[in-house]
């Protein structure tokens, strides 16, 4: 009997017994390889979750749509098909217009090959005569270069025609995910409820508004910031009397879409036509100060009080996810960067044990905010005297 009771002893249930804790060089080898795991999946699904990911945005921007056709009792397929179909109608026009205008610079192809041919004589009396390279020679550089970008042409052309195949594939994908993200909205966050514990509900429902509203805000600000863009750029290109300016403008903006590098992209190509088509260099020259004068614009006052503070996004951690974004996703990645890293940081902010994430993503208070929380905090501490 006293063995037995000191063998109950020895292996009862002991209570006040500290739980183990899991050391913090395991955690973090834990969550660093769950997040190199998951990039590799991505990296390697990135034919399929690049769709998926342009449908996710799209149908948060497209729900209360859906929602309005909803309330004349159209039934949620219909509304849904509707609401991919305005998306198809708008993307295809897009398409037109640019074909269009590339159509008519083709056909001025015969007088800008004259220009050009006379631009690249100039450049070899130029490097004739600053590097003394003749121009026999230079030429026969020329010929062996074409010649083997001529014996990669059948890789070039097969690369292209799956490059082609994977955008239509893509796109497919894209619509039909965009359908199914809109009829099983509610099934979706039904799930999410059903994930979560009943206690934090009422959190994940604010979360979800939270979501909603700052992807919405931002792509209908980003809308308004690329039509007023297009407009500054194409006055511009107009009064430096470039040819085809609305097609240039139009195309410099939409390409503001990406962060920080798309206006500097979409001023090559107009710079280039200018410095080909006119004789003087101070054309490509202009185009460019109008592109930075619009770049400057963007950055400091039409950006800021259109989209606002609908994502505190800090310019470095922006950039950070571009790179990760256009590694991961390629161009789907760096144009829904952004918005994928708004939503990551409302996920974080809500979640007390990753606010420090949050913070760290969004942009830092200034001066003057920092001040007050300063000064509150010592009224707390030292009273009123402070």
């Amino acid at each position: 009997m006293k063995a037995f009771e000191q063998d109950n002893h020895k292996h009862g249930p002991q209570k006040n017994v500290p739980a183990r804790t899991i050391p913090n060089y395991i955690k973090y080898f834990v969550i660093l390889s769950s997040l190199v795991l998951t990039g590799y999946v991505v990296i390697l699904a990135q034919s399929v979750v690049g769709p998926l990911l342009a449908a996710f945005i799209v149908s948060l921007l497209l729900k209360p749509l859906s929602q309005k056709f909803e309330l004349v009792r159209m039934p949620r397929s219909i509304s849904s098909l509707f609401a991919m179909f305005i998306v198809f109608i708008v993307i295809v026009g897009l398409s037109t217009f640019f074909s269009a205008q590339i159509a008519n610079i083709a056909s001025e192809m015969n007088s800008i090959e004259s220009q050009f041919n006379s631009m690249i004589d100039k450049g070899h009396k130029w490097t004739e005569n600053t590097f003394g390279i003749a121009a026999s020679e230079q030429t026969t550089y020329l010929k062996q270069s074409l010649g083997k970008l001529l014996e990669n042409s059948s890789s070039i052309a097969t690369s292209t025609i799956s490059a082609t195949a994977n955008f239509f594939t893509g796109f497919f994908l894209f619509l039909i995910s965009l359908f199914f993200f809109l009829y099983y909205r509610s099934f979706l966050v039904s799930f999410l409820y059903r994930v979560f514990s009943h206690k934090n509900h009422g959190q994940l429902g604010v979360t979800l508004k939270k979501v909603e509203g700052v992807v919405r805000n931002y792509i209908l600000g980003l809308f308004a910031v690329i039509l007023i863009i297009a407009v500054l750029n194409t006055i511009g290109l107009l009064a430096l009397g470039i040819k085809h300016a609305v097609f240039f403008g139009a195309l410099s903006a939409i390409l503001t879409i990406i962060p920080y590098a798309g206006v500097m992209l979409g001023s090559l190509l107009p710079a280039i036509f200018a410095l080909v088509t006119k004789d003087s260099l101070w054309y490509p020259v202009g185009v460019i100060g109008i592109f930075a004068v619009v770049q400057f614009l963007e950055g400091n006052f039409i950006t800021p009080n259109i989209v606002g503070n609908q994502v505190s996004v800090n310019p470095f951690a922006a950039i950070v996810g571009l790179l990760v974004g256009g590694m991961m996703l390629g161009a789907t990645g760096m144009i829904f960067a952004i918005p994928l890293l708004a939503i990551v940081k409302v996920i974080c902010d809500s979640i007390e044990e990753t606010r420090p994430i949050g913070y760290l993503i969004g942009s830092p208070p200034d001066d003057e905010e920092l001040y007050e929380k300063r000064r509150k905090r010592a009224q707390r501490m030292f009273g009123n005297k402070a």
